[in-house]
This record gives structure tokens, sequence and C-alpha cells, in this order.
């Protein structure tokens, strides 16, 4: 269960490359749209296009720059994200290997392993009671969810 997450979490590295690399062609594009644009209004004062052609060509290229900004916003801020959580799940790996082949499972596993347990209230129905228990692993890696419920307990209780 805990592999899955991190490896679904490590998939976001590739999808962190693809985003390193639309934000560099975006920041060149951007660039590139600074130049065309000084030329643009070099050209205008020079009497080589026209007012009007002025115009429809500085407003295609602002609006394209301002598009490209806000996906660099965006992409960034993707980046950044992308690289905290590989950053969170590189240090619970480290913390796992640790504990690799433990026997016993002591507080101080559970406290470098996991960073909170959630039990929620009881739910009663058809005379018997049932309890969802969250997980929380530390790094935000996972959640795992357990449900326990009194009739597993009873038929256990019995056969003792």
């Amino acid at each position: 269960y805990l592999l899955y997450h991190i490896f679904a979490r490590l998939a976001i590295v590739r999808c962190c490359l693809k985003a390193k690399k639309a934000l560099n062609q975006a920041e060149k594009r951007i660039t590139e749209l600074d130049r065309l644009f000084v030329r643009l209004y070099e050209d205008n004062i020079s009497g080589k296009i026209s007012d009007e052609r002025f115009a429809v060509l500085s407003a295609g290229y602002e609006d394209e720059q301002k598009k490209l900004k806000a996906k660099a916003s965006e992409l960034t801020a993707f980046i950044e994200t992308a690289e905290q959580k590989c950053a969170d799940v590189n240090s619970f790996i480290k913390v796992v290997q640790k504990y690799e082949h433990i026997t016993e499972l002591t507080p101080e596993i559970m406290h470098e392993l996991i960073e909170k347990i959630v039990v929620c209230a009881p739910e009663k129905s058809d005379g018997h009671r049932t309890q969802q228990i969250e997980i929380h692993f530390r790094f935000d890696v996972a959640v795992a969810t357990a449900i326990a419920d009194s009739r597993e307990y009873e038929k256990k209780k019995k056969s003792a």
C-alpha cells in the first residue's frame, strides 16, 4: 500500500521534468515576444508599418505574452509543489529503510513513521458497531484507513 503511494508520488518527478521543460519554453517565448515587440515598435516609429498594423500585431503579442506568463506562474507553482512532495518521499524512504527488518513495533518507530492516528466516532447499526481509523504517515506520504467492526471482535473473542 505504501509502496503504491510512494511510486505514485515519484511519478510526479516525471511530470515535474515535463513542467520544467514547458516552463523553459514559455520563458524563452516571453523573452522572444519582448524582442519582437521592441522591433515592432521601432518599425512603427520608422514608418515601416502603419499604426493600424502595429495595433493589431502588438495586441496579439501582448495577449500571447499574458497567457504565457499565467502559464509560467502555474508551472512554477506546480514544480515547487512537486519538488516538495519528492523531498518528502525521499525523507520517508530514508526513515523506512532504517526499520526494514524490525521484529517489534516500538513507540519510537511509530513516532518516526506516523504523523497522527485519527479514530473517528463509532457508528452503530444492526446491533454492531463500526469505527474508522486513519493512519497519517509522516511527510504526507500516505493515509491508510481501516474499519474496526465489533462483529469481527466478537468472533475472535468467542474463538479464544
